[in-house]
C-alpha cells in the first residue's frame, strides 16, 4: 500500500506547497509514509481500466482541484480523500451553496447568475437589474471558481456590477447579500472526521475579506455550539472527511460562507498550536483500517 499527497504541478512547479510538506511530515510521525506527487506526473489513460497507474491498495490525499484526475483514480479503485465529488462541489461556489441550502443550512442570500456560452452581454441585464433590486448595494460578487478570496469582489453600484459581469466573459458567478456585520471578519473552523479540531477568528482592517492570504490576521477562537453544529453539518452535507469551514456573523445568527476541501493550515496552527495535518493523516489511517 502506498500513500500519496496530490498537488497541482502547474501552480507549484518549483517547490512543495506548505500543506503538502506538513502532511508528509505528519505521515512520518504517524507511521503512514506519504509521497508528494503533482498532477503533472500522471499520464492517466482513460481508455483503459487501471490507466492511472495506481490501484486499490493505494491512498491519495487530495490537495488539488483536478477533479477529472480524481475521478480517474477512484475508477481505478484508489481511496481518495476528499472524494472527487466533494472536491468538485466545494470548488464550485454555486454548487456548494445549493448543497448547503438543500441541507437546510443558513447562508447569505445568494443569486445564481444565468449561464452564458460566450460572454456576459446585454442579454443578462435583466438578471443584473433583479439582483440589484433584491440584494441592494454593496453586494458581493463571487466567481464560482477561485481561491484565497482573490475572485471575490465588493460591488458598490449598478454600473460597477455591469462592468464586473462583463469582465467575466463566460466564467460563472454568484451574487450575495453583503453581510455588513461581518465586514473584514470571519471564523475559520477546521473539521476533521466529524470534529472541529481547531478554529480561528480572522480579521482584516483593510479589506472586506478576512482571508489571511489577502492581508488578514488570525487569532485562536473557541466556536459556539451553533457554529460547531453548522461546520459539522456542512461537512456532512458535502461528504467531507476534512475541510475548513468559514462562518460569518449576521444579525440573524451565524451563516455559512464557504467550505474549502483543502484549506491551508499554517496560520491556524500558528495561532492555535493544533497540528491539523496530524489530525488529517490519523483520520485517513483510521478510514483505511491501518
Amino acid at each position: 500500500m502506498a500513500g500519496y499527497v496530490l498537488y497541482n504541478g502547474f501552480w507549484n512547479p518549483d517547490r512543495l506547497p506548505d500543506p503538502v510538506s506538513r502532511l508528509i511530515a505528519a505521515g512520518e510521525r504517524c507511521g503512514f509514509p506519504l509521497i508528494a506527487r503533482p498532477n503533472t506526473a500522471f499520464a492517466a489513460e482513460i481508455s483503459r481500466s487501471g490507466g492511472s497507474g495506481l490501484g486499490r491498495e493505494d491512498t491519495v490525499l487530495c490537495w488539488d482541484k483536478d477533479v477529472r484526475l480524481l475521478r480517474m483514480l477512484e475508477a481505478d479503485g484508489v481511496a481518495v480523500f476528499n472524494t472527487a465529488e466533494s472536491v468538485a462541489v466545494c470548488d464550485d461556489k454555486s454548487l456548494t451553496h445549493i448543497a448547503l441550502t438543500r441541507a437546510g443550512l443558513p447562508t447569505p442570500q445568494t443569486l445564481l447568475a444565468p449561464m452564458t456560452y460566450v460572454a456576459y452581454t446585454e442579454a443578462g441585464e435583466n438578471f443584473l437589474d433583479a439582483a440589484a433590486d433584491t440584494l441592494g448595494f454593496p453586494l458581493v460578487f463571487k466567481e464560482c471558481f477561485g481561491s484565497l478570496g482573490e475572485q471575490v469582489y465588493l460591488i458598490h453600484n449598478r454600473s460597477e456590477l455591469s462592468a464586473t459581469a462583463a469582465r467575466m466573459q463566460h466564467r460563472p458567478f454568484i451574487l450575495q447579500r453583503f453581510v455588513a456585520e461581518s465586514a473584514g471578519e470571519d471564523k475559520r473552523l477546521y473539521v476533521v472526521d466529524g470534529c472541529v479540531v481547531a478554529a480561528m477568528r480572522r480579521r482584516s482592517n483593510a479589506d472586506f475579506r478576512a482571508n489571511i492570504g489577502a492581508g488578514g490576521s488570525g487569532e485562536a477562537y473557541l466556536p459556539t455550539a451553533e457554529e460547531t453544529r453548522l461546520a459539522l453539518a456542512a461537512c456532512e452535507a458535502l461528504g467531507l472527511l476534512f475541510a475548513g469551514v468559514d462562518i460569518l456573523d449576521s444579525a440573524d445568527g451565524p451563516l455559512l460562507c464557504e467550505v474549502n476541501a483543502s484549506a491551508h493550515m499554517a496560520a491556524l496552527e500558528s495561532c492555535t498550536g493544533v497540528n491539523v495535518a496530524e489530525r488529517i493523516v490519523t483520520a485517513v489511517k483510521n478510514r483505511r483500517g491501518m
